[in-house]
């Protein structure tokens, strides 16, 4: 079985494009828009006037990422979203009703799709290799990258374009709010966002790798007192012990809990993100991101550290991300 390395990354989300500096805080708002990044090199204005922002996000990611790694034309595109395009289905929702179901234009409805975001990357590339979508609540990114990694890892194909899209509808967030799932200013819920971000996964390590990606590991429920046991199966059954890992990159709330009752919130550093970049289905695309950082550079800006320790060797890499007891998800990377 072959070797599956990340080669290139490209990222847009509430806080930072393209790169992370040390000039940022937590959001405070309940909902922030993602930054718009400048697209006019990548995609003519007038087509960028008739493309929702996930489509944006997810082109402009999608090409920083394979630029990174010197690819033209990826052998797979694999996106994963868990709300798909969801401004341009509130779009064709809306004109429903206004319109009493009759003289609807089919534009919203087209561009309504969960796969819109990995076509149109397609389209923009002229690439016609494998292109699928995944959507899968919180495990829709992993659920691609998984597909990505195997693929590769069986030598079926040589590279892949993998990411995880989604944006804000306005309706559909405020009807969660009223849920109390999206925090406002009548419940304590997730300050929400939207973001894009994009990896190159190839089968050949390069002077640019950022890390190797050893394994993926997805469960639909679990409990928060099986969350430490979980974690210690899938790190066994990759024939390591928790000693071996240099750094959590958390996103699931119970893991601080369960870290401290096991005695080891003082011994493994464990940085947090979704404060800065607030919650959505694929943000834990952006703790890949930290990771392939964290072991190409050996730092990330101490904002994201929660219990201020820091290893004097950064080789393995754990991301662990989860949401109210489902779509648990664990990724072990390694330094190159």
């Amino acid at each position: 079985m072959g070797k599956v390395f990340i080669n290139g990354l490209g990222f847009v989300n509430a806080q930072f494009i393209d790169e992370i500096n040390e000039d940022f805080s937590e959001l405070t708002a309940h909902i922030t828009k993602a930054k718009l990044p400048i697209l006019k090199e990548i995609i003519s204005p007038a087509m960028s006037r008739r493309m929702a922002s996930g489509v944006k996000m997810g082109i402009y990611a999608a090409k920083k990422a394979l630029d990174e790694a010197d690819i033209k034309n990826p052998e797979a595109i694999i996106t994963g979203t868990a709300l798909g395009c969801l401004v341009d289905s509130e779009k064709f929702l809306t004109n429903i009703i206004q319109n009493n179901e009759e003289f609807l234009t089919p534009t919203a409805f087209i561009q309504s799709t969960h796969n819109t975001v990995g076509s149109q990357i397609a389209l923009h590339l002229n690439c016609n290799a494998y292109n699928f979508t995944y959507t899968n609540g919180f495990n829709s990114f992993e659920n691609a990258l998984l597909d990505g990694y195997l693929q590769i890892e069986a030598n079926e194909i040589e590279n892949a374009l993998v990411g995880g899209i989604d944006e804000i509808g306005e309706r559909t967030y405020e009807l969660q709010q009223l849920i109390g799932e999206i925090s406002s200013d009548n419940n304590e819920g997730k300050k929400y966002s939207e973001g894009a971000h994009f990896f190159t996964l190839s089968k050949d390590k390069t002077e640019n790798s950022y890390a190797e990606l050893i394994d993926v590991f997805i469960q639909n429920e679990y409990q928060s007192t099986d969350l430490f046991s979980e974690i210690l199966k899938f790190i066994e059954l990759n024939n390591f012990n928790l000693s071996d890992i240099n750094a959590i990159i958390n996103g699931e709330d119970n893991l601080v809990d369960e870290l401290k009752s096991n005695d080891l919130i003082t011994t493994i550093p464990v940085f947090s993100y979704k404060d800065f970049i607030g919650e959505y289905g694929t943000s834990s695309s952006f703790a890949m991101t930290l990771g392939c950082l964290l072991l190409k550079n050996k730092t990330l800006p101490k904002q994201f550290m929660l219990n201020d320790l820091e290893s004097t060797e950064y080789k393995y890499v754990l991301l662990v991300n989860g949401h109210k007891g489902k779509d648990l998800s664990l990724v072990l990377l390694q330094s190159v």
